[in-house]
């Protein structure tokens, strides 16, 4: 099997409390980067747990509105299977923390999956325009915030990212 496309993903589940994620295999997640990596002088750790996040919290409750049932429904009329690009980028936020600011890094790698964009444009369509516009990912490496930084939209991944690195 090329090791650049994972298998169809099935219906992970759905709670609109939490955000929708479709977990990835981590065995098919190597990169060039090794354990850690170093880019710009940020250090940064490799995450253990990998997943493509289709809605975060905040549209996964305004998409709990369509019910379960529509939502699996729309999810199972698409084809589900990531490709990996070797594309990466750094992203960078500071993120309140306490009485200060926390300074986060990631380094993400972008993904071919026509189906999310399938997805998310039908909910757009449906729900409104914070719908469209997804950044399939998924996040290799983190500094700060172990979970990573957010990118709902391309908006957001333009304000976040540093810049491309390439293997």
């Amino acid at each position: 099997m090329d090791e650049n496309i994972h298998p169809a993903l099935p219906w992970p589940g759905f709670t609109p409390e939490r955000s929708f994620v479709l977990p990835l295999q981590a065995a098919l997640m190597a990169t060039p980067f090794g354990g850690a990596c170093l880019i710009d002088g940020v250090e940064l750790g490799r995450k253990s747990e990998f997943h493509v996040t289709v809605l975060g919290q905040d549209m996964s409750r305004a998409a709990a509105g369509l019910g379960e049932a529509r939502l699996r429904a729309l999810y199972e009329s698409q084809q589900w299977t990531p490709r990996r690009t070797g594309r990466y980028a750094l992203l960078h936020q500071a993120k309140p923390a306490g009485t200060g600011m926390l300074e986060c890094w990631s380094l993400i790698e972008h993904l071919d999956l026509p189906a999310m964009l399938a997805f998310r444009g039908e909910l757009a369509r449906v729900l409104g325009d914070a719908f469209v516009d997804p950044v399939p990912h998924v996040t290799h490496y983190v500094r700060g915030d172990p979970n990573g930084i957010g990118v709902p939209d391309i908006r957001a991944l333009q304000a976040l990212k540093v810049r491309d690195v390439s293997p």
